[in-house]
């Protein structure tokens, strides 16, 4: 028995992570190298290459994760901090005309959150945040079992919070390495694990930082658990001691301790997310 399949991209600063949803899972994912500060017209046409990837004659529709903030009805895309071009993009409207079918867009951490809601580390809990620690810093919101995403779909764009002499974003998310130590950290990591003090005091300064990003979310939220993603998360072990200890500070401290933080467990939770969120459209 063939069944109706959805082609599902998680579109980030860097790459673009895409696969083909078939009846809850994900049977064939594949991530590309992204160029962000293309032209709009060289960055649709690489989607639909991405798309064209996993594009088969039993595929029904298409659903995006994109990092910004989104008409979700019409499916325009505004003010993508990490893609330039994207300052307001009707991008539904001209992937549509393409493939002539439905297309369905959402925040990329959105996305994330309901595919760990539903399959995922938030599997059984009734709110919950996802974190998602990149080229940026994203946050998304389950509450009683139901995405919450704002009028304008930017509830959770906690990266732009002020901080210190910038913003959460250099502070919380990988730019914070480049930044303050000028190495990338996947790299920092590695000397991290190796024993390198330097590296591991790193790690405790990123998770400090981290700590303020979450205390401001569970002020407004109030989560059972918040779910890490995004490539930091990968170093999940070397920076999450730092966030608790600068939770140690927060005022509610029955809230601290009733908290969960854990790192995402499903490799693909923003393109499982943004295919349910696109069956949920249609209902």
């Amino acid at each position: 028995m063939s069944f109706p399949s959805i082609v599902t991209l998680d579109i980030g600063g860097t790459k673009i992570n895409a696969g083909r949803y078939v009846n809850g899972v994900i049977e064939e994912s594949r991530s590309f190298e992204f160029r962000a500060s293309a032209s709009s017209e060289d960055i649709e046409d690489f989607i639909i290459h991405c798309i064209d990837t996993f594009f088969i004659h039993s595929t029904v529709g298409i659903a995006i994760g994109v990092p910004c903030i989104v008409d979700t009805q019409l499916g325009v895309v505004y003010d993508a901090v990490n893609i330039p071009a994207w300052k307001e993009f009707a991008l539904k409207q001209r992937l549509e005309r393409h493939y002539n079918i439905g297309v369905y867009i959402n925040n990329d951490v959105n996305c994330f959150t309901v595919g760990e809601h539903l399959f995922g580390a938030g599997k059984g809990y009734n709110d919950i945040i996802g974190l998602c620690l990149g080229t940026g810093v994203g946050s998304g919101f389950v509450i009683q079992n139901q995405l919450y995403q704002g009028h304008n779909c930017s509830a959770g764009e906690v990266g732009e919070i002020a901080y210190l002499n910038s913003t959460i974003d250099d502070y919380c998310s990988g730019r914070f390495f480049e930044l303050q130590f000028g190495i990338n950290g996947a790299l920092l990591a590695q000397a991290a694990r190796a024993g390198n003090k330097e590296a591991i005091d790193a790690f405790e300064q990123f998770g400090q930082h981290l700590s303020h990003a979450i205390s401001h979310l569970l002020l407004v939220v109030d989560p059972q658990v918040i779910i890490i993603g995004g490539s930091v998360a990968k170093s999940f072990d070397l920076f999450i001691k730092g966030v608790w200890n600068g939770l140690a500070a927060f005022p509610y401290q029955k809230l601290v301790r009733n908290l969960i933080i854990t790192p995402s467990s499903q490799s693909d939770s923003a393109l499982l997310g943004a295919a349910q969120l696109h069956l949920a459209s249609k209902r």
